[in-house]
């Protein structure tokens, strides 16, 4: 008998639990996987540690413009914080266009300068529409975790940027303050990291990812974000709760429209009267959880939600010279059309793509004189298994776009993940997702996703199947307000600062 069953060790089911514990809940975090960590988990290939998911987040600040970050708070909270050591990654990312090149400074002013030196007759634009984010973001950290009537009523008033953008996309926000088509696409050419293009993109969450990241920094985890994953873990363990490895959910039993907890695939029952599901939201409704224990609206509303894109990509290492080559951490590369490209990619043609090279600020990741190279672009969300001919046209698409921005790149690749010789592929392509859980559009983010309590009493979401959206920052808020229904905290009160 526990207090309280998480379902998935990610990051939003580990911060549920941990905090939880640490308010002296008696806690069972239960995962599939032999490592905890969701998608920011690590995957060794001898020498080499990749991870294919997570490469900066943001919020491990302990200061700055907008306050501590958010991760770094709930890490002092769980007294763990001297588990994970941060470095700013700076420049931020390297935006790359045809005939085009700009590297991204970390911090407001310097942002501004970066662009503003290409693009001086939309100076003033820029700077507004950076100040927009900024103030969108505070008033979203002051905006109650779950709004009553009377805080949409007041509303315009509390919170009038997000009042008057909240149904915006990045497009038309940008269509407002912005001229130049070409300083559009540059400033909007981080929407990968969302995975969905400007036409479509929520501004809402896009202006909470700018201003977290232009004021307060944008990091990675030293050794690997398998770290920060081990930092939460041991954020419950710390404090007495319990954490089952390689051990499946077969069930989450429900009698009476209650929660009364999970069966594992090995036969044994669990009883606690709160049960926290941080995995596909699907899987928990559709597989879980007998039909006739769902009420048929729930189920309904669910079908009909967009899940996010897959990423499919190529992870191997080259010996290439980076630092003399002088290559950032990040490079997101792409034809000036946005939109094109995205399309292009979801029809098996990218046009855009993410070239990661972690090595460049941590060596531990690769033998000495080596360099991992993560390529990665966009498929359809639920896209069928590519055909033998398909993925290596695929295959070849990212690496020709690689080379842009690593010359010779294909002659000098000494380790490929997945490849071997009795592997069909000679570049192996790796899947992820829905990589953010559902599509981060408009009427899909913050308030609008799937709210965190569910129709089956004592049963919450975590993780980016909930609010207020996908990226490791915002599935730590997920679980901080998964622990608060579970505390019976009032969730009328802002998200900040912490309250338990």
């Amino acid at each position: 008998m526990y207090d309280v069953i998480v379902v998935g060790a990610g990051i939003g089911g580990l911060t549920a639990g941990a905090l939880l514990a640490k308010a002296g809940k008696q806690v069972l975090v239960v995962e599939q996987e032999q490592h905890p960590g969701g998608f920011i988990r690590e995957f060794r290939y001898g020498p080499y540690k990749v991870n294919p998911a997570i490469h900066s987040i943001m919020g491990c600040n302990p200061a700055g413009p907008l306050g501590q970050g958010v991760i770094d708070a709930v890490l002092e909270h769980l007294e763990v914080q001297n588990q994970c050591e941060f470095i700013a990654v700076d420049p931020f990312y390297r935006a790359q266009f045809p005939g085009f090149q700009l590297d991204i400074p970390l911090g407001r002013d310097a942002f501004l300068d970066a662009y503003q030196n290409h693009f001086p007759g939309d100076a003033a634009g820029l700077r507004n529409l950076v100040d927009l984010c900024s103030a969108m973001f505070k008033e979203a950290m002051q905006f109650p975790a779950v709004p009553q009537w009377p805080d949409w009523l007041l509303m315009p008033f509390r919170s009038p940027r997000i009042f008057r953008n909240a149904n915006s996309t990045l497009a038309a926000v940008m269509d407002r303050y912005l001229s130049d088509a070409r300083l559009k696409s540059a400033y909007a050419i981080l929407f990968p990291y969302l995975a969905l293009p400007p036409s479509r993109l929520s501004f809402f969450l896009w202006s909470i990812m700018m201003a977290s990241y232009i004021e307060q920094g944008a990091f990675y985890c030293q050794g690997g974000f398998q770290n920060l994953a081990d930092a939460f873990a041991a954020g419950v363990s710390t404090h007495g709760g319990e954490l089952i490895l390689g051990m499946p959910v077969k069930k989450i039993r429900v009698a009476g429209e209650t929660v009364q907890g999970i069966k594992l695939e090995n036969g044994q029952e669990i009883a606690a009267s709160t049960v926290i599901a941080n995995i596909d939201v699907r899987t928990t409704f559709q597989d879980l959880i007998d039909a006739d224990q769902v009420p048929q609206n729930y189920l309904r509303k669910i079908s009909f939600l967009e899940p996010s894109a897959s990423v499919l990509g190529l992870f191997l290492a080259t010996n290439i010279d980076v630092h003399a080559l002088g290559i950032p951490k990040v490079t997101l590369l792409s034809s000036w059309d946005l939109e094109e490209a995205y399309v292009g990619a979801l029809h098996g043609n990218p046009k855009v793509t993410a070239v990661h090279v972690p090595t460049v600020i941590d060596e531990s990741l690769a033998p000495m004189g080596e360099h991992l190279v993560i390529i990665q672009s966009f498929v359809p969300a639920e896209t069928e298994r590519l055909s033998p001919s398909a993925s290596a046209d695929y295959a070849e698409r990212l690496l020709d776009l690689a080379g842009q921005v690593l010359p010779e790149l294909r002659d000098h690749i000494t380790f490929v993940v997945g490849a071997s010789d009795e592997a069909p592929q000679k570049y192996p392509l790796h899947r992820l997702g829905p990589i953010y859980g559902w599509a981060n559009s408009v009427r899909q983010s913050g308030p609008r996703r799937l709210p965190y309590k569910t129709p089956i009493s004592g049963l919450y979401l975590a993780g980016h199947w909930t609010q207020p959206g996908s990226g490791v920052w915002t599935v730590v808020w997920s679980g901080i307000n998964a622990a608060r229904y579970a505390l019976g905290v009032d969730m009328s009160q802002a998200i900040w600062p912490l309250h338990f």
